[in-house]
């Protein structure tokens, strides 16, 4: 991870600060004046009264004094009472308008491959402890910057006044004060030991509330009763982060117990040194005045290692959010080949291999296909052959470990990934939707031609569904945001994201098992309306159901990360290889649940597969993944 100095994380906080919030800057310099103002006066107010009644003034004049210096004093208080109460506001808006942005950009530019790498989780939960803390990190930086300008100005002052005093009082305040400091620096040390321990802690607590907050997971935790499980996961995460935040505490402890000592022997000499020269004729009402003065001069020093000790922690975490910032996005650096103007897509593998990041193994090798123009490509084989992963290449998302993916021509290292993303439209076996209304899950943006998104969803046979709702194509989907929001059918959804494709208008489409969670019925339907509405485009398809790819012009065959065989449907039967037995394991599994079901004896040898083949029904075969052959 890159390291940032001090000096570099205070150019990056407060430059936009001073460009952008010139009068929080401001005032955080007039605070700490008047910090160090207000109790001087307030001083110098006790001294001055001591000091008349040893010169025995007329009680109106001091009468007259002690009101004048009040209501000057109370104006400064009032004042420095109003720059306090802003001073807690004016950081939280500093955070949450320079720089939270920043951060939420980068989630969603970060590359797929370093988003799914757990060290870059690690690296997003010290961030989000970094931007997301009130007392700490980013905003803890501007606070305890301020502290430590206030005790810096006040310690100026008072050391001046000190040393008038005793220049020899004046060095020791300081060397007691110096090993304060240090103990202080090594306590923030340690806590640079256990921040990544603490932030898998962390992690895990912020699964937790995710997963039990996921209404889809209801279910399952009620019915498996979960809960004892799930909350001694919960608290084995709190019993981890508990067991780190005690050894911290207790050398914190142990420093502030110096810090008692320390500030008993800095008072008794000053004290003692103090009531000596107050024998030796010093004025009583100097007396108090220096008095004021050490008590307050160890409170500054003490303010200065505890400022710098916090500045230094919020710095190394201003370290780890600048680390994530600079991850590098979709877009490479370079030059970028634009691919704005293209409409159709051609699609290269070229000995392809890919390695997931920490794996020991390739999980493609060598692999070599082509995505033609306009054409449908089927892409089958059993779990964890790769399938998911090319997809992922092919979209951009991933850059090959060895070989090229080759989008007209021209590397996807090449390509301006953003513009190429432009041009896909995706289904995934997860489909992504949002709280927000039906026609901007559509067009995917608030802005949307309410004309078009009524056309797809027509084509996408969603039309009538639409209509039955009163609140029509403006009604929101799940109840996170609108307490009427409405929840699809699987099918419904399915039909919603043809529609959002249909409305991209993209060049190239990517099914990933999207109707994996569909009955029969509705799997037919939801195929036959892609092989229509899809005409034309460059489509990957992805799915165990081997009848379901009869409406794709070529299938590829995937088995350890490597194309076994390749053809049309026809084509690959005849060869009777590792995909005509994959389908005759998936119809005679069929076959026989259906027969079993009817309680029909019907031949269970096969000899109506043929029959199934030519049939049509595309969703009566699902593949099993137990038995079946990788070659």
């Amino acid at each position: 991870m890159k390291k940032y100095s001090i000096w570099s994380n205070y150019r990056y906080t407060y430059e936009p600060l001073w460009k952008r919030k010139k009068k929080i800057a401001l005032c955080t310099v007039v605070e700490a004046v008047f910090y160090v103002l207000v109790p001087i006066v307030g001083m110098m107010i006790t001294s001055m009264i001591i000091g008349s009644l040893e010169r025995g003034i007329a009680m109106s004049d001091l009468v007259f004094r002690i009101l004048t210096a009040f209501v000057v004093y109370g104006i400064l208080n009032m004042v420095k009472g109003y720059l306090d109460a802003r001073g807690g506001e004016q950081y939280i808006e500093v955070r949450t308008e320079l720089f939270i942005m920043d951060q939420i950009e980068k989630d969603l530019t970060v590359s797929m491959e370093q988003y799914e790498d757990k060290e870059i989780h690690k690296l997003k939960e010290k961030s989000d402890e970094c931007l997301w803390n009130n007392m700490a990190g980013l905003e803890g930086f501007f606070r305890h910057n301020s502290e430590l300008l206030k005790s810096v100005l006040g310690l100026l002052v008072y050391a001046l006044l000190v040393g008038s005093m005793n220049w020899i009082i004046l060095l020791m305040l300081v060397a007691m004060s110096a090993v304060s400091a240090a103990v202080a620096y090594a306590v923030t040390r340690y806590y640079q030991k256990i921040k990544d321990p603490l932030a898998e802690q962390h992690m895990t607590m912020h699964y937790i509330n995710r997963e039990v907050d996921d209404v889809a997971g209801g279910k399952d935790i009620r019915i498996f009763g979960l809960r004892g499980w799930i909350i001694g996961k919960f608290d084995a995460a709190i019993a981890g982060c508990r067991r780190l935040y005690f050894h911290w505490d207790m050398r914190s402890y142990g420093s502030n117990i110096l810090d008692t000592v320390l500030d008993a022997a800095r008072d008794l000499v000053c004290y003692l040194y103090l009531i000596l020269q107050l024998s030796n004729g010093m004025r009583l009402s100097e007396f108090v005045f220096y008095l004021g003065l050490v008590a307050g001069f160890s409170n500054w020093i003490g303010m200065i290692s505890k400022s710098v000790v916090a500045v230094r922690q919020d710095s190394d975490s201003i370290n780890d959010l600048r680390a994530y910032l600079d991850l590098e996005e979709e877009q490479s650096s370079g030059e970028a080949v634009d691919c704005a103007a293209w409409t159709d897509i051609e699609i290269v593998f070229d000995h392809v291999s890919y390695r997931y990041c920490g794996a020991a193994e390739e999980t493609l090798h060598d692999v070599s296909f082509r995505l033609a123009s306009g054409e449908k490509l089927a892409l089958v084989g059993v779990n964890g052959a790769g399938k998911t992963t090319i997809v992922k290449l092919m979209s951009g998302l991933y850059l090959p470990t060895s070989g090229t993916v080759y989008v007209n021509g021209v590397s996807t290292r090449e390509l301006d990934r953003k513009r190429y993303f432009a041009k896909q439209a995706a289904i995934f076996q997860e489909p992504f939707q949002t709280s927000y209304s039906i026609a901007e899950n559509i067009a995917l943006s608030e802005k949307y031609d309410r004309e078009k998104v009524w056309e797809v969803l027509v084509q996408a046979g969603l039309d009538q569904k639409v209509k039955s709702l009163d609140g029509g194509m403006d009604t929101h989907l799940g109840k996170d945001i609108k307490p009427d929001g409405i929840a699809l059918s699987g099918g419904e959804l399915q039909k919603l994201l043809l529609a959002r494709a249909l409305y991209r208008d993209a060049a190239l489409v990517l099914l990933d098992e999207p109707t994996a969670a569909l009955d029969a019925l509705a799997e037919t339907e939801i195929y036959e309306k892609y092989q229509t509405l899809l005409h034309g485009k460059s489509v990957l398809f992805i799915s165990h159901r081997l009848a379901s790819t009869r409406f794709c012009d070529r299938i590829i065959f995937l088995s350890g990360g490597c194309v076994r065989e390749q053809g049309t449907h026809g084509e690959m039967m005849q060869r009777q290889g590792a995909y005509y037995e994959m389908f005759q394991v998936q119809s005679r599994y069929y076959n026989d649940s259906a027969q079993s079901a009817a309680g029909a004896d019907i031949n269970r040898e096969g000899e109506h597969e043929e029959e199934y083949v030519d049939s049509g029904d595309v969703a009566l075969y699902h593949i099993s993944d137990e038995g079946l052959p990788d070659n």
